[in-house]
Order: structure tokens, then sequence, then C-alpha cells
């Protein structure tokens, strides 16, 4: 069960750090879902929570992720994510990009009257970013995390987002791996703009 719960530390992990107007500094606060097919007699296990994400450009081409999510799903099992990386991105075209991060992550699955576990280990993701029209941004990743003990796997992420101004965001994400399905939605705010 355990890592079942890991996979979705990889969806989030490995889902893209991105701002519309191909901006790479912002803050995010999103809602999230959770579906994990648990395998346990055909039993689906369904949690939700808040995160925060955040991307700090620091020159031309690089930027810094970093996330924080925290999960409740049934049967009283908790999930707190953490994330930090470095990431590179570059031009492909007038309004579409390419980037690629490297991250360190940590997570602890707990559960009332069993404890909890934690473990910590790497993701790296590629994807691509492009501007549809002035305001609509769409986005799509793959990426792969070692969480160690058997705890690796590979996760698709796909995203959109509506800007409303220069500096305020809407959109929603979807994000899978195997057994988990995770879906959902945030405000971002753009700094630097």
């Amino acid at each position: 069960m355990f890592r079942r719960f890991l996979g979705v530390i990889l969806v989030f992990a490995l889902s893209p750090a991105l701002a519309g107007d191909l901006s790479y500094s912002f803050i995010e606060l999103g809602y999230q879902k959770a579906d994990i097919d648990a395998g346990l007699a055909g039993i689906d296990v369904d949690g939700d929570g808040y995160g925060i994400r955040g991307s700090f450009e620091v020159g031309e081409n690089w930027f810094i992720p970093v996330s924080y999510s925290a999960l409740s799903f049934d049967l009283g099992v908790d999930l707190d994510q953490l994330s930090a990386g470095v990431g590179y991105h570059g031009e492909l075209s007038s309004g579409t990009d390419f980037f690629a991060t490297l991250s360190y992550l940590r997570a602890e699955v707990s559960a009332s009257g069993f404890g909890s576990a934690d473990e910590s280990g790497y993701g790296a993701t590629i994807g691509v970013r492009g501007m549809l029209t002035d305001a609509v941004e769409l986005s799509g990743s793959i990426g792969y995390s070692d969480l160690g003990d058997g705890a690796d796997g590979t996760a698709f992420g796909a995203s959109a987002l509506y800007s409303f101004t220069d500096n305020f965001a809407l959109g929603f994400n979807l994000g899978f791996e195997e057994d988990v399905t995770i879906y959902g939605v945030g405000a971002r705010f753009y700094f630097g703009n």
C-alpha cells in the first residue's frame, strides 16, 4: 500500500512547474484530487488536499522549482510531499519552450494507528509548453522518479492555464502513473513580469 501512495508523489513531483506567458517566476495555490487503484479486491482509494508550488527564475534559462502538498486519503491515510530542484528551459519557437528539471523529493505517509514511513529520492522531468493564444497555455511532460525500496516509476502530466492578466492565471492539471490519477485546479500569481 505504501508503494501505491508513493505513486501519488511521482505524479505531483513530476508535474511541470509552468507559468502562463512562458514566465518561470510564480507562486501557485491549488486543490488536488487523487484516485488510486489499490488493487485490493477492486477497492479504489481516493484523497484530496492542497498544495503550494513555486518557480523562481535565476538567469536567462534557469529556474528553481519547489512544491509542497498535503493530501488526506480514505482509511485515515495522509501524505505530505516536498520537492525542490533546478530546471532549464529553452525556446523551440516563438511562444514554445522545452524544459527539463532535476529535483530532490521527500515524502511521508502516515496512517491512523499504524505510524508513518518516509522516503527521499530524486525526480527528473522533460516537457514542452506553449501558448495556444495570447492567454491560453498548454503543456505536457514525462518524468521519472526514484524514492528507494522499489518505489520508482514514470509519470505523465498535462496542464492548461488561462491568464486573466499579466500577473494572474487559473488552470487545471492532470497527471497519471500506472494506477494513480491526479487532477487539480489552481490559482497562479506571477511576479517579475
